[in-house]
């Protein structure tokens, strides 16, 4: 596989270089409206990088460009990285997807929540909700005493019946079976640096943010004040308390460069290897793929929804994944994409999205939060773009 930081000429892989120049100038339009203010913008076809943007602010405020190398809180992607770490453990027959939480954190069977299974969890199907523990941000910062207070909380629906997306702690909770399932007895940060990230070469990824990266880091700011989800003081107040040691809900604490991510989506697309670095097999990359939670919608996109006017439409979830599926609805995937597309998004501001069929690859990480549905309609023009630009 050729180097995935090098450009390749993009029509020798199938693209008209006019409509590909129409994206840059479709997203300095949308950067100069404030509609959001900067970020890093990668595709790739069969492992060859074709499109390399980076484009307005790294923050706004102070005028400060946007990096190359900039380092994103990427939020809800980090349950794709979890995820991984968790069917790890799966492959080596260390617990199953049937396996009852219980059984690997005893204290977790209160509440409601005696019958939750891993594979509640891994689906959003556990009916653990959207809310974070109810304790302070400093403590939420802290693994063991997240799961702590996430063992205490009531479930919001029974386990199986709707597809309720825990935003923080269920992914939390898999962290934890994770981390005690290791038999080193490592932190569930050090794991995942040196298990997923070390074999794919993702050096500018961790839980926490590491002391030599904060530099490079792209701070938190909200653009969009109408939006129901986007706590603004909750935001600012969570990203400056994360540091190098911070274990953040597994769910919403990773940081990466663009780079790196596309690292890690171009190895699922090859099925769980890059270079030589091998962290899923195929046969499980398949599963993590393949749609779990049927036709049900995602009870997360309520209050966007709503505040769009929009009727419900399918969650459309695969294993710490989102799909593509079939039909026209808000997604951070285009609706030109194939069915088997599958990606992830963190809040408001990030993607990315694998199109196995055409063997493309895009991954977008941009500074300043947009409301939910803004996010998907922004990105999902992007990416119609994108392969609208493909001739063959």
């Amino acid at each position: 596989m050729s180097s995935l930081t090098t450009l390749t000429n993009p029509e020798s892989l199938g693209f008209d270089k006019n409509a590909l120049n129409r994206i840059q100038d479709r997203i300095n339009t949308d950067i100069a409206a404030e509609k959001y203010d900067g970020g890093r913008f990668l595709m790739a076809r069969r492992g060859k990088l074709v499109l390399d943007l980076t484009l307005g602010y790294q923050e706004r405020d102070s005028k400060r460009p946007m990096r190359e190398d900039a380092i994103f809180s990427i939020m809800s992607i980090s349950k794709a990285l979890t995820a991984t770490g968790l069917l790890r453990c799966i492959e080596r027959g260390e617990v199953s997807m049937l396996t009852p939480v219980h059984h690997i954190i005893p204290e977790f069977a209160k509440r409601g929540k005696e019958r939750v299974t891993v594979g509640h969890i891994l689906t959003h199907t556990a009916g653990l909700g959207m809310a974070p523990a109810p304790i302070p941000v400093p403590d939420l910062m802290v693994l063991e005493k997240s799961v702590a207070a996430i063992c205490e909380m009531p479930l919001e629906t029974p386990p199986g019946e709707i597809v309720s997306y825990s935003a923080m702690t269920g992914y939390t909770i898999l962290a934890e079976v994770i981390r005690r399932l290791d038999i080193k007895k490592r932190s569930f940060r050090v794991i995942m640096a040196e298990d997923v990230f070390g074999p794919l070469k993702m050096n500018d990824t961790s839980f926490g943010i590491k002391k030599e990266l904060s530099e490079r880091r792209v701070p938190v700011a909200v653009r969009d004040f109408d939006s129901p989800e986007l706590n603004h003081q909750y935001l600012m107040t969570r990203d400056k308390s994360i540091s190098e040691t911070t274990e953040l809900a597994a769910g919403g604490g990773g940081f990466a460069s663009a780079q790196d991510i596309l690292r890690f989506a171009e190895a699922l697309r090859l099925g769980g290897a890059l270079e030589g670095g091998r962290v899923l097999s195929p046969a499980m990359v398949q599963l993590m793929t393949s749609n779990q939670t049927g036709l049900r919608p995602n009870s997360m996109m309520n209050n966007s929804r709503a505040l769009h006017g929009l009727a419900p439409f399918p969650a459309y979830l695969g294993l710490g994944l989102f799909l593509r599926g079939e039909g026209v609805f808000p997604s951070h995937m285009p609706t030109l994409a194939s069915a088997s597309t599958f990606g992830s998004w963190g809040l408001g501001s990030m993607g990315f999205w694998v199109d196995p069929q055409r063997e493309i690859t895009f991954v977008s990480l941009t500074s300043g939060i947009m409301e939910r549905i803004r996010s998907h309609m922004r990105f999902q023009m992007l990416g119609d773009m994108a392969l609208s630009s493909l001739i063959d």
